[in-house]
């Protein structure tokens, strides 16, 4: 019974990783878009987001339970990959 309890810890720390890292990084291009197009109220919602996500990246990875460094390597990667595919299209975008 407890290896069964491990699997589905397992598989929520995961689903909340993903989520947590999607927050983060979307809502922070969504501030810098709203912030260009001087959108103050969408910029700042969209910061509570990226708050949130932080929020579930950290309960994630008390979940989770991985090596500190292998945990922060995964979710820097996961983090900066969407930013780094979109932000040359959102500088372009004027």
């Amino acid at each position: 019974m407890k290896r069964d309890n491990r699997h589905w810890r397992v598989l929520a720390g995961n689903i909340e990783l993903f989520l947590g890292c999607y927050f983060v990084s979307f809502g922070f291009l969504a501030a810098l878009f709203f912030l260009r197009r001087d959108k103050l109220n969408f910029a700042l919602l969209s910061a509570v987001g990226s708050l949130a996500g932080v929020l579930l990246v950290m309960r994630a990875r008390r979940m989770l339970g991985w090596h500190r460094w292998f945990f922060w390597l995964v979710m820097l990667l996961m983090i900066l990959a969407p930013i780094a595919w979109y932000i040359t299209a959102l500088i372009r975008l004027r």
